[in-house]
């Protein structure tokens, strides 16, 4: 038993001796990288016109402008779309950096209002896919830009004042 402690005694020293080899520094290069693009602009070309039209005598109507600019009066009443050319849908430009991923938001609703009174318009758009996966046109280092057009419709009824009705709306763009 001795001869074992003994042994274990000088083994232990013997570990304690030897010599470490580890490292006392150690480095690693790292390295840093940018890419600067031009920033993000939205400009309205052309604003949203229902134009005129002549509310129904009986019966509720819906009326439209599609995002190609085609007025229509649709549901069961007997409302009248005057004159041609005087419905338009909205037109937007973004720009920014080519090829890039952007985000667009076109509201889903806005208000249009003739004093106390007001239009719910619903809109719709042209976009392709997700609005949050949109991609301008061009290339890194190049402008690009993608055209967004907005339509809408709202509801008129027999009881629907009359009157000119206003009011906007925001189209906003974010890169992703």
């Amino acid at each position: 038993m001795k001869m074992l402690v003994g042994a274990t005694a000088a083994l232990a020293l013997t570990v304690l001796a030897v010599p470490a080899f580890a490292q006392s520094t150690a480095s690693a290069s790292g390295s840093g990288t940018a890419t600067i693009i031009r920033g993000l602009s939205v400009t309205n070309n052309a604003n949203l016109a229902f134009g005129t039209i002549v509310r129904p005598s009986a019966g509720g109507n819906s009326v439209g402008v599609s995002t190609a600019g085609a007025r229509s009066v649709t549901g069961g009443g007997d409302a009248v779309a005057l004159g041609s050319t005087s419905a338009s849908a909205a037109q937007f430009t973004v720009a920014g950096e080519g090829g890039q991923s952007i985000s667009v938001g076109v509201p889903a609703s806005f208000s249009m209002l003739n004093g106390s009174d007001s239009l719910l318009v619903t809109t719709s758009n042209d976009l392709v896919g997700s609005a949050s996966a949109q991609l301008l046109s061009g290339s890194l280092g190049g402008s690009g830009s993608l055209v967004v057009k907005v339509g809408g419709s709202f509801p008129v009824t027999t009881t629907t004042a009359t009157g000119t009705y206003t009011g906007s709306f925001t189209v906003s763009a974010n890169y992703n």
